[in-house]
């Protein structure tokens, strides 16, 4: 009776410890995919939000100088979210400000269009890589009209384990086409 009791008090703590390290894996993979959501988050928010007034400055320039403003406004915003050197231009010279910079110009004439994130949907593709796709529900007005377009950006990120992004594409063709 003995012997069968101590079999069943091992069981029963090999099974709590079991038990124990699999909630305490579940809580880190749960903060390390919080974590990579905040950095994409934060890289659509910037890239698809706007434009703000900083960048509208900017635009509005006309002398070289612009190019140096507004390559420092989006190192300043992006650069940190990235992994490295390359990460980073690939991003800012495929996407970046590239949204606001084409719906405000065209030709001469100032097209200005804002726009609003309203909600963005994640994803993880990848249990072994931190891959997520994304679906971004934006919101665009142009400027002095009343009528407020709706339209879905996706695209997907890929995360180190630090967080940072290796590499991301945000399809916006569609979106650019739509535009007047």
């Amino acid at each position: 009776m003995k012997k069968r009791m101590n079999n069943f008090f091992a069981i029963a703590l090999f099974a709590s410890f079991l038990l124990m390290l699999a909630g305490c894996t579940e809580k880190k993979e749960t903060q390390t995919q919080d974590e990579n959501i905040k950095t994409i988050e934060f890289v659509l928010q910037n890239s698809l939000t706007g434009p703000s007034d900083e960048l509208i400055q900017i635009l509005d320039k006309e002398s070289e100088e612009k190019y140096e403003e507004l390559n420092q406004y989006e190192e300043k915003l992006f650069k940190d979210y990235f992994a490295n050197e390359t990460s980073y231009r690939d991003f800012v010279n495929n996407f970046g400000s590239t949204l606001m910079i084409q719906s405000s110009v065209n030709g001469e004439q100032l097209n200005y269009y804002n726009f609003k994130i309203k909600n963005i949907e994640y994803e993880k593709i990848d249990a072994k890589d931190s891959v997520y796709n994304f679906s971004v529900e934006l919101q665009l007005q142009k400027e002095g009209s009343e009528e407020i377009k709706v339209d879905i950006v996706k695209g997907q990120a890929n995360l180190t384990e630090e967080h940072k992004i290796e590499g991301m594409v945000i399809r916006d063709r569609d979106l650019l086409n739509s535009m007047d």
